[in-house]
């Protein structure tokens, strides 16, 4: 990830370099590279970070000679043929940088441009004739973008302090928004913590005309039902758009690492990758880059090693270090971004110093995965629809084979019959936050709960894609529109920015998604089996073990052993969360003990049924409200 800025006089008057010096100031961890450029009342800023071999030569902000509109991207494009073919004669050429060939594109096309976009991107178009600034993320938007409108200045980013202290925004909390994280159940398409600082939700445009903000989503389907095709067509199309994911995230100027943990996803990454390389499909091996936990429960070094000696591989093994809470503290005041998760942070860290080591910039990921091939039961009022009613009995009595035949029944009734005659049911299966037995989760305060309106907030979270025609479709498309996302990634991104290393997702390819947006429900979970479709695909390319692997690592221990690091340095009643009331303390106690207990027994016991989660979010919270808001 590099990282794009901007900021618009609505008044007309001259942007002065002052202003974006300030911008860029406010930005330290984002520096391998910085570009500004300004005329009339707009300018833009390019926090330059080059991947792919045509980013070496990626002059943005600078229009292009004879151009009459700038951009600023932040990203890349996946289907640079295809689009260089849409431009015909106005084609920049085939060396052209992605950000060139999309100015092109919109110069032909204006705004539906986007839908002609694959790749994980967001960017912002200015028109001086028209005093347009026009602003856009890619469907899964793994792209942050981030923007504030404050008296006659417009501005934009990609990281928030180069808003809050480039611009000398007002620290104020949204309260709200805080809730919805503490309360593990983020909603918010649009709030971040900071009062007046907005985020444009993935898949959405904004465009600045004058004064006015107006935003809309522009990702909007319609998706291919692939239903009545058959297993054999389902295994051969999502093979096919699996391998040009891979291709395509493999374009880089130098060598590409995959992460590779030993389950489903990151190993299908990485094996298929070896075998697109012996195909001729790829220019250089894929390096496979795998973290140990010698002695932990969450240790999948039998699954790794497996996928290595399949094909005959040595991967980079590293060996992740315990959180560094100061090195936590000074993340949060230089970035503003919230600490990373201990279960994550000692693996960044370590894989971030070993591929700058070997010289590689580019890490892929087995990152949606779980997302869009885990499945659901959501097709089930389909097939009710559709009258397919004997495929329907043959999956509901093949699910939950532990119970009796009645049971099945019922079970079968619930999640068919039970979405079209009742909205608590519908609810249900495309509002899964909505699922609280109690107003709000007992850790919550009630006061504070009723004060930020917490489950009107949940109440209020109607999904804008509720008119696609299928229960699945509709289920599925919460893929794309994924909230807590933004609270899970955006600071891990950075981080590997920081680093000068660019994450990629091939799981998210937006092409491979609008299949699987379509594919038949039955071939993604069956008869208990999670990821069938990928388990048939994947069927010679994974080893066995590999492929018919069950199990999933839990890395609870990581995570408990951090927050109990911080919790010796500020006990549980010093809690900002505590002391304002926001949370019971004695009930996050109660989880503590319960985990650090678990923990002393060398965290092999089964984990506690206590929730674990608030505990994170509150010391996550703790750091970044003492060193990015410094309360």
């Amino acid at each position: 990830m590099s990282g794009i800025a901007g900021v618009v006089f609505t008044d007309g008057r001259p942007m002065s370099s002052a202003v974006l010096d300030s911008v860029v100031a406010a930005t330290p961890h984002l520096r391998h590279g910085v570009r500004t450029w300004h005329s009339g009342p707009a300018g833009l800023v390019r926090f330059e970070l080059a991947t792919t071999p045509e980013a070496l030569a990626d002059g943005q902000p600078a229009p292009p000679p004879g151009c009459p509109r700038t951009i600023v991207f932040d990203g890349r494009i996946d289907n640079r043929a295809e689009l260089l073919d849409l431009l015909g004669s106005l084609s920049p050429g085939p060396d052209a940088a992605d950000a060139r060939i999309v100015l092109a594109l919109h110069e032909q096309r204006g705004d539906a441009c986007f839908q002609d976009l694959v790749g994980d991107w967001a960017l912002a178009v200015w028109d001086p004739a028209a005093r347009r600034l026009v602003c856009a993320r890619s469907p899964v938007g793994l792209r942050p973008f981030l923007w504030v409108q404050q008296g006659d200045a417009f501005a934009f980013a990609t990281e928030p302090r180069s808003l809050v202290d480039g611009l000398s925004l007002p620290r104020r909390l949204d309260e709200g928004v805080i809730a919805e994280y503490l309360s593990l159940r983020f909603v918010s398409q649009t709030g971040t913590f900071w009062q007046g600082l907005h985020r444009l939700p993935p898949g959405w445009a904004l465009a600045l005309e004058g004064p006015r903000v107006r935003t809309w989503l522009w990702h909007t389907g319609p998706f291919t039902d692939y239903a009545e095709s058959s297993d054999e067509e389902h295994v051969a199309r999502f093979r096919s758009l699996f391998d040009q994911a891979l291709v395509a995230v493999n374009r880089s100027r130098g060598a590409v690492a995959a992460h590779l943990s030993g389950g489903l996803d990151s190993s299908s990454v990485v094996c298929r990758s070896h075998e697109l390389l012996r195909a001729g499909l790829l220019e250089r091996p894929v390096r496979a880059v795998s973290a140990r936990f010698p002695g932990e429960a969450h240790d999948e070094t039998e699954w790794s090693s497996a996928v290595e000696a399949h094909l005959g591989i040595d991967a980079l093994v590293v060996e992740p270090a315990p959180i560094d809470l100061d090195a936590s503290r000074t993340w949060c005041a230089e970035t503003l971004h919230l600490p990373l998760r201990p279960n994550t942070l000692g693996t960044m860290v370590a894989t971030c110093a070993r591929l700058r080591a070997e010289g590689i910039h580019v890490l892929l990921t087995g990152e949606g995965g779980d997302d869009w091939l885990t499945g659901s039961y959501a097709h089930w009022p389909d097939l009710l629809l559709r009258g397919h009613w004997r495929r329907l009995l043959a999956e509901g009595l093949a699910q939950g084979n532990w119970r009796s035949l009645e049971g099945r029944l019922r079970h079968l009734a619930s999640l068919s019959v039970g979405p079209l005659v009742a909205r608590s049911r519908r609810d249900r299966l495309l509002r899964p936050h909505l699922q609280f037995s109690v107003e709000a989760p007992e850790w919550i305060g009630p006061e504070w709960a009723r004060r930020t309106s917490l489950t009107e907030r949940w109440r209020a979270d109607h999904p804008w894609w509720s008119d696609l025609p299928t229960f699945a479709q509709k289920q599925r498309y919460a893929i794309y529109a994924i909230a807590r996302r933004h609270v899970n990634w955006d600071n891990l991104l950075a981080f590997a920015a920081n680093q000068g290393i660019e994450m990629r997702h091939p799981f998210h390819d937006l092409r491979l998604t609008r299949f699987l947006m379509g594919a038949r429900g039955g071939l993604l979970r069956y008869d208990g089996v999670r990821k069938v479709l990928l388990r048939e695909a994947m069927r010679g390319t994974l080893p066995e073990k590999v492929r018919t692997r069950q199990t999933k690592a839990r890395f609870s221990a990581p995570i408990v052993d951090g927050t109990t690091a911080f919790l010796r340095e500020c006990p549980i009643p010093e809690l900002f969360a505590v002391r304002q009331g926001w949370v019971d303390g004695a009930r996050l106690a109660r989880y503590q003990d319960a985990f650090a207990g678990w923990r002393a027994a060398g965290g092999t016991a089964p984990v506690p049924k206590e929730p674990f989660g608030p505990l994170w979010a509150v010391v996550a919270l703790e750091l970044w409200l003492r060193h990015a808001v410094r309360v």
